[in-house]
């Protein structure tokens, strides 16, 4: 009898194979679009999903064993289509943003809408908000290499408020304007925030101002 070990099998992934998952994930993606649109994520399953989908459940499975991961992916997926994942342009053109992310955001609104203040999705947002946020301080520490750690975190924050989702329907559906207005409102907001910054940043520094009404219970 030989002594010789058996080499492994070597594993290979045809093109074509590896094609055909990713069609389906993007099906898959798309399937959950569509019932997001018009339903709550938190009643989503995965078997949902692959009857949506119409594939079968282990299918779905593979590539989504969670619904943590399937929210996780289409939140990455999402993104691009959302423009969001862009780097920033200069600082003088960040007033740019409004317009053509804004447009981005009705487009999907109803989408938007239905996934914002939802806990699956805020996971997400939450986990994202270290990639998100570094590179938006990263970006005005560069632009402006003067600032004190603490005014780069707080204006480069304070500014990016200003294009994100979430201040775009707060524009458009709690302070009643329309799409154009919320991008002309949004970009002056940005626009007056820059030049503060550029010009006076030391009211960032130091610990956040304690309230009148808490200032004056402790004086009395």
């Amino acid at each position: 009898m030989s002594n010789r070990t058996m080499a492994p099998a070597r594993t290979y992934q045809s093109p074509l194979r590896e094609a055909q998952a990713a069609l389906t994930r993007q099906h898959i993606l798309m399937a959950a679009k569509g019932y997001l649109e018009k339903h709550d994520i938190e009643t989503l399953t995965l078997r949902h999903v692959a009857e949506l989908s119409g594939v079968s459940p282990p299918t779905v499975y593979a590539h989504f064993p969670t619904m943590e991961a399937l929210v996780s992916a289409f939140f990455q997926w999402v993104k691009p289509r959302l423009a969001l994942d862009q780097p920033l342009p200069p600082l003088a053109e960040l007033t740019s943003l409004p317009g053509e992310l804004f447009p981005r955001y009705e487009a999907h609104g109803t989408l938007l809408r239905n996934l914002m203040n939802r806990p699956s999705w805020d996971r997400q947002r939450v986990n994202d908000r270290g990639r998100r946020h570094g590179a938006w301080i990263q970006a005005i520490g560069e632009a402006l290499p003067d600032l004190t750690p603490v005014q780069r975190r707080r204006g480069a924050l304070a500014i990016a408020a200003f294009w994100t989702p979430t201040l775009w329907r707060w524009l458009v559906d709690t302070c009643g304007f329309t799409p154009e207005e919320a991008e002309r409102v949004a970009a002056w907001a940005i626009g007056g925030l820059v030049d503060a910054l550029k010009r006076n940043p030391a009211d960032l520094d130091g610990p956040p101002r304690q309230s009148t009404k808490r200032t004056r219970k402790r004086r009395s």
